[in-house]
Order: structure tokens, then sequence, then C-alpha cells
């Protein structure tokens, strides 16, 4: 899954709506941020292999310190405990998760045991399928507990998610990348460029403060 992880930085804004969206982007991705520069370095491996799944090239076959599930769970309890906040150690973690539905076996649960997956990426047209609709309803999430600050604000993230979709249908139905290098370089720049524009665009909304009235006076 690539796209579909910005469905819960989207939903997240709801429970941490002072965390910067930029931020949230990151935090989906950040195994997967960590996961680029091991690749380019040699401490993980994958490669990339033309029709091993419908909605994937990539054999990802060596990958414990970025998705491994005690990697996870470490690299959430780290973000948890560096930042305090609980949704964004949380939004570490739904990374792996969802990568569970998608990815064929090729999740270690720790270094050199068992590797899980329930294999969603044999099935292109339902990934597609299923990380839109997750997009969507993180949009939907996200708008009913934001409202816009100026005009732009109204549709800016609409289109960004519309522009998402498209991406991920590119990244399902196009070529297979040349090689795992370049995958790994890809893969960083768009994170990074993709939270940039999540984080400019989140401005032009702010949370909605809901003001709670105390029951004695409704009855007073």
């Amino acid at each position: 899954m690539f796209v579909g992880h910005y469905a819960v930085a989207l939903a997240a804004k709801k429970f941490t709506p002072r965390s910067s969206m930029g931020l949230l982007f990151i935090m989906v991705q950040l195994l997967d941020v960590v996961w680029a520069p091991l690749i380019l370095l040699g401490v993980e491996h994958a490669r990339v292999v033309p029709g091993l799944l419908p909605a994937s090239a990539l054999d990802l076959y060596d990958m414990p310190w970025t998705h491994g599930l005690v990697a996870a769970i470490g690299w959430a309890w780290f973000t948890y405990r560096f930042s305090k906040n609980g949704v964004l150690g949380a939004c570490v973690f739904s990374h792996w998760v969802l990568d569970f539905f998608t990815h064929r076996p090729d999740l270690p649960l720790f270094r050199g045991g068992t590797k899980v997956g329930l294999g969603l990426w044999r099935f292109r047209e339902a990934t597609f399928l299923v990380e839109t609709a997750l997009l969507i309803g993180g949009l939907l999430i996200y708008e009913r507990s934001t409202q816009a600050k100026t005009p732009a604000g109204q549709y800016a993230m609409r289109v960004f998610v519309g522009a998402l979709i498209i991406i991920g249908a590119i990244n399902l139905y196009g070529p297979p990348p040349a090689n795992i290098q370049q995958v790994a370089i890809s893969a960083e720049v768009a994170y990074l460029v993709l939270a940039a524009v999540a984080w400019r665009l989140d401005l032009l909304r702010e949370p909605i403060v809901r003001v709670e009235v105390p029951i004695s006076i409704i009855n007073a």
C-alpha cells in the first residue's frame, strides 16, 4: 500500500488537531521513510521482479528493521516517547497494520522470524478500490473536524486527495520500476513532497472548536 496510508493521516487530524498535516503524513509513512535509505545503504534488501504480483513488482525479502512487527512497535513507541503524543505513535504503527493486509507474507514478526501478510496485492483492482475508499473516508473525517479559513480551503484538500488517487492508480497500473534503487529514491522524494503539500494545504483550514454547554445551564 502506498497512498492508502495517508487516509490514516487525514483521519488522525480529528484526534490531534494541533499536529501539522505534514507531520502526520510523515508519521504514517515513517517505516518507509526509514526503509528507503536502509535499502540504499544495503542494510535492508529488496528487488524488482516484474509480474511478481498484479499490484506490486517488489520482492521485499529482507526488511526486519523497518517492517518487522517488533521493529514497527519499536518505532511507534519511540515516536510516542519523543512526542508525548499517542496519536502520532498510532499513526506510525498503522503503517504495519495496513501493510499486513496488502503485502504477501514478507513482513517478519521479528528478525529471522515468521513472515506474514494477507496478500491484497494479488488483486490489483481490489487494491485500488480499497486505497480509494480509505482516502475518501479519511478526507470525510478530516473535513468534518476542520473548517475552511479561505475560499481555497473549501476544496484544496479534496483536489489533493484526488491527485493521490491518481498517483495510486499510476503506481498500480504503470510499468514496473527499473530497479530497487530507483524505487527507494523516488519514494523518499515523494514522501517529502507530499508531506510538504499536505502541510501547506492544511494551513487553509482550522480545527472546529466545539463548545460544550454545561447541563446546569441547559436546565436553568
